[in-house]
């Protein structure tokens, strides 16, 4: 779904260059559509405004952290889609908190 959506990175290398730029094979209606909609959820979202804050901070352009945003939205959406359920940030903060108690 990741690939699809454009919100992937692609790993390219050449010789010693190793770097990872933005998918260009995708659905790019898709991909505009899901980079606004992560943006615009860190102004709802404060975990989202964290999140994206987070990635500034360890030095990524805005792109670049919106990017990363919107990969963890396409998990959430597909995680809903096939359980069948709505989303909730109530619901949401829970997992979050469970999968990082386990993380650590």
């Amino acid at each position: 779904m990741q690939a699809l959506a454009g919100t992937s990175p692609v790993a390219y290398e050449s010789g010693k260059y190793a770097k990872a730029h933005r998918r260009y094979a995708c659905v790019k209606p898709f991909r505009n559509t899901l980079y606004q909609f992560a943006w615009q959820s860190t102004f709802r979202e404060p975990w989202a405004q964290a999140y994206y804050q987070r990635k500034r901070q360890e030095g990524k352009s805005h792109s670049m952290a919106v990017r990363a945003l919107a990969n963890s939205w396409v998990r959430i959406i597909h995680a809903i889609w096939l359980k069948g359920e709505r989303y909730t940030a109530a619901t949401f903060a829970a997992a979050q908190r469970a999968h990082a108690s386990s993380a650590a």
